[in-house]
């Protein structure tokens, strides 16, 4: 079988950025790529069949390449149109798409953005304190992260990112302060329960509260326990094991390193899982197509699935369907047009047609009214 390599370079505001595409033979799979001054931002692969013909496969790379170089000169014409516009749905939601995309500066200058223009925007805080630590500004994370809580104190998410700055800093006693508050808040909240865990290893490899260093061993192996029955997933990394033998060796600094791998491991997995949320962001544009809106009903779908009481889920689906009604709607008016190009003289065709494209335009304004509205 032929191998295929597409290279596309776009250059903005001095970074240059390098769509690959490729089909690995081997795995029989089109991977396309996504660098930006040589480091790999995004990745996506897309599976095909043993006996498909060189003309398709061909095909599936020319697409696959055309619709993620769209996808960027989109994103990147976006960042600079809504930075401009100042609405701060449109730059919270454009930040959570370029986060989960590693287009990390470009997501924080968005939420920082989004904060100014709406200063109790509580998720946009939350959202920058996730991107700070990530960029490794750790007291820029624990002072969005602060905003956060202080707005919205009941919420478990909130305290355990201002903690995992908190520990990031190497505050181990106020780290575990917010880890605590985050469980009391969600008692089957793993992550917090690891990040516990993870807090008093390091509280004892730099012996900042001696007070917490009985029985650790103990301690900290109920609390990962607790988060690896809750969430079996940070087992299932490639750090876990070796960092729990480490931890009963009493190699403490290599069993923290390890644990912490572990983590973000995990949180990797579950950034690509989002990458796609992208689409979130599209349905705040005129961009968005059918195929996005039923690629994000899908996805939800099974998110509910996972996760049968997230309301913001059901919500987020509701407002996914009603995006579909407008392309439904859309089509049929389409299929009226097709009749009367056929027959001119239907009657009832064309009371229909005058009838549904009103209707249409008020639709269409509803769905956008409330697609704005859904913070």
């Amino acid at each position: 079988m032929e191998s295929y390599k597409l290279n596309s370079r776009i250059v903005d505001d001095g970074k240059e950025y390098l769509i690959q595409t490729i089909n690995d033979t081997a795995q029989r799979t089109v991977r396309t790529s996504l660098f930006a001054d040589g480091e790999l931002l995004d990745s996506i692969d897309l599976p095909h069949s043993d006996d498909v013909s060189e003309a398709d496969l061909l095909n599936m790379v020319k697409l696959a390449h055309d619709e993620k170089k769209s996808e960027l000169e989109y994103l990147l014409k976006s960042y600079k149109d809504v930075l401009n516009e100042g609405r701060p749905e449109l730059l919270f939601h454009l930040g959570t798409a370029l986060f989960f995309k590693r287009m990390n500066p470009e997501a924080r200058q968005l939420f920082q953005a989004a904060v100014k223009v709406k200063h109790d925007y509580h998720e946009a805080y939350y959202y920058l304190a996730l991107v700070e630590l990530t960029l490794g500004h750790n007291d820029a994370a624990i002072k969005a992260g602060t905003k956060a809580a202080e707005l919205r104190s009941n919420f478990a998410d909130y305290r355990n990112i201002l903690g995992e700055a908190f520990l990031a800093a190497g505050s181990c006693k106020r780290a575990v302060m917010e880890f605590e508050e985050a469980i009391k808040l969600n008692i089957y909240y793993a992550d917090a329960y690891f990040n516990l865990a993870l807090a008093y290893i390091l509280n004892a490899v730099n012996k900042e509260d001696f007070n917490m260093f009985p029985d650790l061993t103990a301690r900290t192996g109920d609390l990962l326990k607790k988060a690896t029955l809750i969430n079996p997933n940070f087992k299932a990394t490639a750090y876990y094991d070796e960092a729990f033998a480490a931890l009963n060796k009493g190699e403490l600094q290599r069993a923290y390193s390890l644990f912490k791998g572990a983590r973000e491991e995990k949180k990797e997995k579950l950034r690509l899982e989002r990458s796609t949320h992208f689409n979130r962001f599209l349905m705040y544009t005129n961009w968005i197509s059918r195929d996005s809106i039923e690629e994000r009903i899908s996805f939800l779908e099974k998110e509910i699935g996972k996760n049968p009481g997230y309301v913001d889920l059901y919500y987020e689906l509701a407002v996914s369907y009603l995006h579909q009604s407008r392309y439904s709607w859309q089509r049929g008016i389409d299929c009226i047009k097709k009749a009367l190009e056929i027959n001119p003289n239907l009657s009832k065709a064309a009371r229909a047609l005058e009838y549904s494209e009103e209707f249409y335009l008020k639709l269409n304004d509803a769905v956008f009214d409330i697609t704005e509205k859904s913070n």
